[in-house]
């Protein structure tokens, strides 16, 4: 059986299934590449397949374009600081889905081993969705469809409707599954090790994430209020404080910490935490801090700063020359995104004197003083942080979606983000982050960007803050709540000269090889612009 590699490349890139099985795999009794696809089996499949697949991929961009990181000296007219013809393709934003998805629930309901076939559509809707809301209709319903050449595009409404009834299906699998029917699950499945709890949590926070993208599409009200009402029947809550849903094959310290940030990962962005000098070349000088989220961090005499960022490797002499200025704490330094730096006249512009991304240096195995971002060569790979979950369900609560009291609800969401960037030093012990976070909270009691008392707009506050924590964490979700929220908050534009637009864009292009190999289709979606043409769940 074939199956289509990537998404846009239906007729050029037909693979089997024996091709793509990854490195990294557990078992040392057979070759992956050995395997039929009649000889696989479920087991054989899902770690692999969740190592390389489940993170999205390529989106370092957004983290220039939403204001995280900034290189110095991007080659001028590249695409990211310009925004000229900017489309998915790989170094862009990869908009791959993989076949081995549609194999592992085929293959796992013949053999009745409904566990895997519930996580296979979990994998399914996790891609789809990032896809989706990078660049809106798409094929869906063709997709894995090997014998359509030139497939038909889905509408961008249909296919979330349809992946949430695709987390009504997992959930459904997952919940009644016998985890002893189902062949190595608590050593296959490298995410919850075969926890069935932990998956309907993770599901239920997908479905509050997909809700939560159309919330400010007033006529989706109804659908909205149904949808809620079968995650609350369902019971088993959400993603709470600790509970990342993560990947880790058995990841060890030889691991380069580039592997999370730089060009072998399969993490949802890109760039430092790799401080060995011999690798801060080439595409490792993305990963620096923009003085955009920088400053911001500074003027709130935000206690992640230096989470977030690195301080910088050497103090820059009195008196050197500044290309922009740079206020606050001068052992925290950034760059301005697309603005390129000549480095004969502003020589302490460079890598040495610039802020790398990651936050501390830990260049060992996770240990419980591990701080900041990337806490040691063997973190996991994460694919939803418990971050990212508490705000979900800050938002929810404040729109009135949940019960509970959104001060409270706003608050331990940005306490969520202090502990997981582990702010105390001691994971064991998170009320040590939390005193941190108190502290910080009760100076910048008149502060209405940190203080809800002081907000004169409390959902603004809830967005500030979980921009704020998810820098170098989660662009694309970053991206998607400045994109529904009408522009929120007002970041900066590329200072590039050479930028096709005044605006940070709303969508990518579709790839140019599609216009090749489905022509009719992809014209069909009309003249795209990237800046005006909207995603389906834009107001």
């Amino acid at each position: 059986m074939r199956f289509l590699y990537r998404i846009w490349s239906y007729l050029l890139c037909m693979v089997l299934l024996t091709a793509s099985c990854k490195k990294g795999w557990l078992d040392v009794n057979y070759n992956p590449r050995d395997l039929t696809d009649t000889e696989a089996t479920p087991d054989q499949v899902l770690a692999p397949l969740m190592e390389s697949s489940i993170a999205s991929k390529d989106t370092r961009f957004l983290q220039h374009w939403m204001g995280y990181w900034a290189y110095y000296q991007f080659p001028p007219g590249h695409t990211v600081v310009t925004y000229n013809r900017t489309e998915a393709e790989p170094g862009v934003f990869s908009a791959a889905i993989s076949p081995e998805i549609k194999f592992l629930e085929t293959r796992s309901q013949e053999l009745g081993q409904t566990f895997y076939t519930g996580i296979a559509k979990v994998l399914r809707v996790v891609q789809f969705q990032r896809a989706v809301d990078v660049l809106n209709n798409m094929p869906y319903t063709d997709a894995f469809n090997s014998s359509v050449l030139q497939p038909r595009y889905d509408d961008a409404m249909a296919i979330y409707e349809e992946l949430m009834r695709e987390l009504d299906r997992a959930s459904d699998l997952i919940s009644h599954a016998k985890p002893e029917q189902n062949l190595k699950i608590s050593s296959t499945d490298i995410m919850f090790h075969g926890d069935q709890v932990s998956w309907l949590k993770f599901i239920n926070t997908l479905r509050l994430r997909l809700l939560i993208h159309q919330a400010n599409r007033t006529d989706r009200a109804a659908y909205i209020a149904a949808e809620m009402e079968k995650i609350t029947s369902e019971g088993s809550g959400f993603l709470e404080s600790g509970q990342d849903a993560s990947v880790n094959p058995g990841y060890v310290i030889r691991k380069q910490l580039s592997y999370y940030f730089g060009c072998y990962s399969n993490h949802n962005q890109h760039g430092g935490g790799d401080y060995d000098a011999v690798l801060q070349i080439g595409s490792y000088h993305w990963s620096h801090a923009n003085i955009y989220a920088m400053n911001l961090l500074k003027a709130d005499n935000d206690p992640r700063l230096e989470l977030f960022y690195s301080s910088i490797d050497l103090p820059v002499p009195a008196g050197a020359p500044e290309p922009f200025p740079q206020p606050g704490r001068q052992d925290f330094r950034g760059n301005r995104f697309g603005d390129y730096v000549n480095s004969s006249l502003y020589p302490y512009q460079d890598v040495t004197y610039i802020s790398a991304v990651g936050g501390s240096r830990n260049n060992d195995v996770v240990s419980p003083a591990a701080k900041g971002i990337i806490k040691g060569r063997d973190m996991a790979d994460w694919v939803m942080t418990s971050v990212e979950s508490k705000f979900l369900q800050a938002e929810a609560v404040q729109r009135g979606w949940l019960p509970g009291d959104a001060e409270n609800a706003y608050k331990d969401a940005v306490k969520e983000s202090f502990r997981w960037l582990n702010a105390g030093g001691n994971t064991s012990m998170p009320e040590l982050s939390d005193a941190i976070f108190d502290t910080w909270y009760i100076q910048q009691a008149a502060n209405p960007n940190v203080s809800w008392a002081a907000a004169p707009d409390k959902y603004k506050l809830l967005m500030f803050q979980k921009y704020m924590a998810f820098n170098g964490i989660e662009p694309l979700e970053t991206w998607t709540d400045y994109r529904r929220n009408g522009r929120f908050p007002d970041l900066p534009v590329s200072a590039s000269p050479q930028r096709v637009g005044n605006a940070i864009p709303f969508r990518l292009l579709y790839n140019s090889n599609e216009y090749i190999v489905n022509p009719k289709n992809v014209n069909a979606q009309g003249q795209l612009d990237i800046f005006t043409s909207k995603i389906w769940w834009m107001p």
